[in-house]
This record gives C-alpha cells, structure tokens and sequence, in this order.
C-alpha cells in the first residue's frame, strides 16, 4: 500500500516538472515571435514628407530616400512615409510655413528663403571664406543648429526642429563669356542669386544681384537676364546649365546654401522616445554622408567638364588671398549690420566647429 502511494506521489512530481519545462521552453524558444508580437501591436505613425526637388536631384537620392527608408527600417517598419517631392504639397518658399501649420510632418528648407524667420542661420551659410569643403560647412552647422541660440531662433520659433542638414559646396562664379579671376572681375555683372546675404555681397564687390527662380534659371541665363550664375557645380549639372556655362571659378569659396530637413515641434513632442532617437541617430548619418558625396560628385563634375571645353579656373595664390581679403572685410562688415550678440556667438561657434573638421 505504501509503495503503491509512493509510486503515485513520484508520478505526480514528474508531471509537474514536466509541465513546469513545458513552460520554461516555451516561454524561452521563441524570442523571435515576441519580438514581432510586440512590433506588430505597435501604433504605426505615417510622416507627410515635403521637397520642393524632382526626385532625380542629388538632395533627393543622397539625403532625403536613403533617410526615410533608414528610419523605416530601423524602426521594424513601425515608421512610415507618404513622400511629396516636386512641389507636390507646396511651393519651396512656402514649406516652412506649410510644416509649422501641420501640412507637412517634415519638410525641405532652404536658409536664404528665409532672411527674416531664420535671421541667424539665412546670413551664417552665405557669409564667404568660412570654409572650403561641403563637408565642413555640413557638420559644423549641423553641430551648431542644434544648440542656443541658433536653435531657438531659426527652428523652434518657426514651430519647427532640425533633423538633418546640408551646406552646399562652396559658391562660385559661371559665365558664358567673361573668365573671372578676381572680385574687381565681377564688377557690373548681372549675377544670379539665391537671395538674402548673398545679394549684399554682390553688392558690396560691385555685381548686380538678380533673384531668379530656379525652375527658371535656364532660360533666364540662356537669355542673358543674368550673365552670371552663383552656385557650386552640380547645381549647374543639375539643371542642364553645363551645355551654356564656358567659365567658371574654383576656389572663390564665396559662400553656401544651408538646406535639410525640418519636423513640425508638435509631431515632434508626440513621437514615442525610441522614435526620436532613430530620428536623430538616422538625421545625424546621413547628413555626414551626404556630404562627403557632395564634395565628390562636386570634384567628379569639374573633371566631367575638362572634357568639355568647361575651364574652372584656378586662382594663383595672389588671386586667392584677394578673394579672402574680400571676404574678410564683407564678414566684418555684416557682423556690425547685424548688431547681434546672438548672430556673433553663432558666428563663433560655427567657425570653432568648422575647424574641428578641417
């Protein structure tokens, strides 16, 4: 009788432990389910993505798609995009506005659209001889855009923050007739400009600033409404200007454009913390590699252009350090324009950080 108990007791032991394994196994082997478990009950958010850029510029294919689907992917698909290149949701100028107001999640912009909603960063990018690669200019703005006061003032006061950033390739001069090889060249020229302090300096070397539309730019220049286009060479690429242009200059360094991307500051509050960081870990990667291509496919057009009959001409050093004269005397004399203590400590914190990458 007792063994017959015995027995039981023993039986009903190895049940439990059975059972009690069952479990443990269970709940161990299949992490990969949970994983997706938990993903799939995640809320998915779907961002409105704004660019006033066909989907075939360099903005787009360097920086814009490869930041989305990086966001995408890292987030398990959890993040999603509704895309608008093209001026689809709005006109360039108008982006701004259009995200602060919540038409867009995210949008392009361009600093100098905006001389008087971002009165710090719209003259920082275009003041000239600051720096020299795309690279530098990038990531020292990126770093400082981040920070006081430039943050406040340009971005969150616009309802908006920062997410990624690019400064063009340093600014240089194109012509269909006249080389130039100094500031005194420019004198009396009808120059292209993208507005803002790019036209004080214009005007101050003595050039007639003409603000032109991009999507008019070719015709414009073809015509001769401006003689002189001011940008860096895969803009010219970009917009089939390289079948006119037989002149341009290499080493000016007169300058940038400051654009990125923006996120409205509400939709911003409202993602989850783990979204955010994705965000800006992904915002930080693919502004540094977006322009390092630039100053590749910047370096890649000028040799295309050698075989062209394109002549990018190359200052002596003479010619250099009158470019920068120039240069320097302007930023003094914009600093005291501005009449900032803001925009001078900007200032400074941007050409500290430039030389960090130098």
């Amino acid at each position: 009788m007792f063994i017959k108990r015995f027995s039981i007791l023993i039986g009903f032991l190895v049940s439990i432990i059975i059972i009690a394994a069952g479990c443990t196994s269970s709940s161990n082997a299949d992490p990969v389910d949970k994983q997706e478990k938990e993903n799939s009950t995640k809320e998915k958010i779907t961002l409105k993505l704004a660019t006033p850029v066909p989907t075939t510029n360099s903005f787009s294919k360097n920086l814009v798609e490869p930041f989305m689907e990086r966001v995408t992917e890292l987030s398990d698909g959890q993040v999603q995009f509704k895309y608008f290149p093209g001026e689809q949701l709005g006109k360039g100028h108008d982006l701004l506005d259009l995200t602060k107001d919540g038409v867009a999640d995210i949008a392009y912009y361009a600093t100098p659209y905006y001389p008087s909603k971002m009165p710090i960063g719209s003259s920082l990018t275009g003041m000239p001889g600051l720096f020299v690669t795309a690279y530098q200019g990038t990531m020292a703005y990126h770093a400082v855009i981040q920070q006081s006061p430039i943050l406040e003032k340009d971005f969150l006061n616009n309802g908006v923050r920062p997410i990624t950033t690019f400064l063009t390739p340093t600014l240089e001069f194109y012509t269909k007739g006249k080389e130039i090889k100094v500031p005194e060249d420019l004198k009396g020229l009808k120059v292209r400009t993208p507005g803002g302090v790019a036209s004080e300096i214009l005007e101050f070397v003595g050039a007639t600033p003409i603000n032109v539309a991009a999507p008019e730019l070719y015709e414009s220049f073809e015509r001769g409404v401006v003689n002189t286009m001011y940008t860096y060479n895969t803009a010219i690429d970009n917009f089939g200007l390289s079948e006119i242009v037989k002149y341009g200059t290499h080493g000016a360094s007169f300058g940038s454009n400051g654009v990125g991307l923006v996120i409205n500051e509400n939709v911003w509050k409202g993602l989850p913390e783990d979204v955010k960081e994705i965000i800006s870990q992904v915002g930080q990667e693919v502004t540094e590699e977006n322009a390092k291509k630039a100053d590749h496919e910047n370096k890649t057009v000028i040799d295309k252009w050698n075989t062209k009959g394109i002549t990018n001409y190359v200052f002596s050093k003479a010619e250099k350090e009158k470019w920068q004269r120039v240069a320097d005397e302007f930023n003094k004399y914009w600093l005291k324009e501005q009449n900032s203590p803001d925009f001078n400590k900007a200032f400074e914190m941007f050409k500290e950080e430039v030389e960090k990458h130098k």
